[in-house]
């Protein structure tokens, strides 16, 4: 007796079933995750980092950056951009270099700072004769009233980050980054 092609190509009943409940798939390292029954995790588990400063550091540095963007985003200053014009406002006759070093940050990096400071009109770079290359930098005046400006916001900003803590907290804070930074 022929069989027809149909039952030819057919699987024995036993393939079919399998081929309907597909086999657990578990990856990773001990097998921690069956790709078949994949379930994207609902909260994510830190504790095992919170136990590193520099993590707790980097949060709070984001959560500050955040912070400070919010308050001064519109003018386009950001952090590096306000430390540079305080520092230049003390310091009048910085140099970029200067800035690089006190920014801790490669001198292209710095020049990028003070050149956008410069291009918003708030610092102006004064040619030293004896070397054009180097400007001495200072605040124009419309740097001047904007740094005023934006102190105010920024005290408004450490303010906010710092709500859930006393003042004295604050001041031990202070002491104890400064520490660190030593």
């Amino acid at each position: 007796m022929k069989r027809s092609n149909t039952a030819r190509n057919a699987a024995p009943a036993d393939e079919v079933e399998a081929e309907a409940e597909p086999a657990s798939e578990r990856v990773g390292h001990g097998g921690v995750i069956d790709l078949h029954a994949y379930a994207a995790p609902q909260e994510l588990r830190t504790a095992q980092m919170e136990a590193f400063i520099g993590y707790l550091v980097r949060r709070l540095d984001n959560k500050i950056h955040a912070s400070f963007l919010a308050e001064l985003g519109d003018e386009q200053i950001t952090p590096a951009r306000f430390t540079a014009l305080s520092i230049i406002a003390a310091n009048p006759g910085a140099r970029q270099v200067d800035i690089a070093r006190a920014l801790e940050v490669a001198r292209p990096a710095a020049l990028k700072v003070v050149n956008h400071l410069i291009d918003l009109g708030l610092v102006e770079a004064h040619p030293i004769p004896s070397d054009k290359r180097i400007g001495a930098l200072a605040l124009s005046a419309k740097g001047e009233q904007k740094l005023a400006e934006y102190e105010r916001a920024v005290h408004a900003h450490e303010a906010r980050i710092c709500a859930g803590i006393t003042a004295a907290e604050r001041q031990a804070l202070s002491r104890l980054l400064h520490k660190l930074l030593a």
